[in-house]
């Protein structure tokens, strides 16, 4: 298993913190509205209200289906995920795609752009 591939599955973990530790402070958050820059912090306080919102589409967990990524260059790596929603009445998944853009120290991989390709979502504070 290689580094993109541990640190999506570290990101997919159910253990506490394990989302939070994968963003970088602040990070940049790009949908259909615009882009801003999203503090950790914030971004852990708004999940519940984005599961809470998704339950009231009838969807829930979104499980990864897939993911590609490209080496930009020695610090940057883009990564292109596929995901799966469940949905609460049984009917058909909802697929979902986002973007990261990753920086890679050498050492460690962190999220600094999410960029989510279909819906706005309420990542704000």
């Amino acid at each position: 298993m290689d580094r993109i591939d541990q640190f999506f599955r570290t990101f997919t973990s159910p253990a506490p913190g394990a989302i939070g530790a994968c963003f970088a402070d602040p990070f940049l958050v790009a949908d259909a509205t615009g882009a801003r820059t999203v503090t950790r912090a914030a971004f852990l306080r708004a999940l519940p209200r984005r599961a809470e919102m998704f339950a009231g589409l009838g969807i829930g967990r979104a499980e990864l289906v897939s993911l590609s990524s490209s080496r930009l260059d020695d610090h940057y790596v883009l990564v292109r995920t596929g995901w799966a929603a469940s949905r609460l009445d049984g009917g058909a998944p909802v697929p979902m795609t986002s973007s990261y853009l990753l920086y890679d120290d050498g050492a460690r991989l962190e999220i600094v752009l999410y960029l989510n390709h279909e819906t706005p979502l309420p990542l704000r504070g």
